[in-house]
């Protein structure tokens, strides 16, 4: 019988600035976590902690986002579970080309005239559904599935994680709410530890 794989916990950051603004942020790099996005950041941490604790577990690499906002959760995660962060430019969230910077509303109005059937297709100028599951699996694939790993990321390249590591594919997979500072552990099987979360 296949060993079961060591847990894989998948965080997105807490609240930033743009979440609270309405902005679309994809690849923008500085905006930071606001206050509630440090608590929902510790909130993470906590139960992630318990969660390891729980197995008798450690976690072995703690691989992160570089996006400030990502990289700012990550610190405190890895203060409570004794690890550094290493960022990975390939965490970052799908790069959304000219919608970076305007309005939720405006990038949901351009977001139904793009054609999802087609996961090659660029969106607005940026990167395609199939580019962000392919440098996200290539993050997962190189991690030691016997050594529990913790990622911190973004929502789209979250659901590209999870399609992922259930096996499914770029056309097939559902959309997932992935609410700012949730938590959800991979290990055979996809649970969510924290997905109460206040966002803006």
């Amino acid at each position: 019988m296949r060993a079961v794989p060591a847990p894989v916990y998948l965080v997105r950051h807490g609240q930033s600035e743009w979440n609270v603004r309405g902005l679309t942020q994809g690849q923008t790099k500085h905006p930071a976590l606001t206050e509630l996005g440090r608590e929902q950041a510790s909130r993470a941490a906590g139960v992630i902690a318990a969660d390891l604790g729980r197995a008798g577990l450690v976690a072995a690499r703690l691989l992160t986002s570089d996006l400030v906002r990502a990289t700012e959760t990550a610190r405190i995660v890895g203060t409570r579970i004794g690890l550094r962060p290493e960022p990975d430019p390939r965490l970052r969230e799908q790069h959304l080309g000219s919608l970076e910077g305007r309005s939720h509303e405006d990038s949901w109005a351009q977001a139904e005239l793009h054609d999802w059937s087609d996961p090659e297709l660029p969106v607005a100028g940026g990167e395609s559904v199939g580019q962000v599951r392919r440098r996200v699996a290539a993050v997962l694939d190189e991690v030691d599935p016997g050594a529990p790993t913790v990622f911190v990321s973004h929502g789209d390249a979250i659901r590209s994680a999870i399609a992922h590591l259930l096996g499914q594919s770029a056309t097939d997979a559902p959309w997932v709410p992935v609410p700012n500072g949730s938590v959800a552990r991979f290990d055979g099987n996809l649970s969510w530890l924290e997905t109460v979360a206040d966002e803006a």
